[in-house]
């Protein structure tokens, strides 16, 4: 519990404003801890999904359908999990954005393989 700047009543550290007086209170600067940045599950995910396309395009000449669906399926994986990478987190940034980049890579390959 803290005092109210205004009136010094007992307020709780959370308070805005005081519920006595309804002055305002000053917030003090708290550091962001790792923790609160997010974990890097979803830029690593990313990742991993962007590179099993791009891994797998040398391993045929010609891919079947199945195999075209799934590379496309993880390319999209990578791009959507990069995108929700980059707008929760601050943490990963560079993994989601190189997750989103080699899966649109993906996504050209095994559409480019149809052709």
């Amino acid at each position: 519990m803290t005092f109210c700047s205004g009136c010094g009543h007992q307020i709780h550290e959370t308070a805005t404003a005081c519920p006595q007086c309804g002055a305002v209170q000053p917030t003090a600067k708290r550091e962001i801890t790792p923790a609160a940045q997010g974990t890097l599950w979803f830029p690593v995910l990313a990742l991993v999904c962007g590179l099993i396309p791009m891994l797998s395009i040398g391993a045929a000449k010609q891919w079947t359908h199945d195999e075209v669906l799934g590379a496309c399926m993880f390319a999209i994986a990578a791009m959507v999990l990069g995108g929700i990478g980059l707008a929760r987190q601050k943490r990963g940034r560079g993994m989601s954005i190189a997750g989103m980049v080699l899966g649109v890579l993906g996504l050209l390959a095994a559409i480019g393989t149809q052709v």
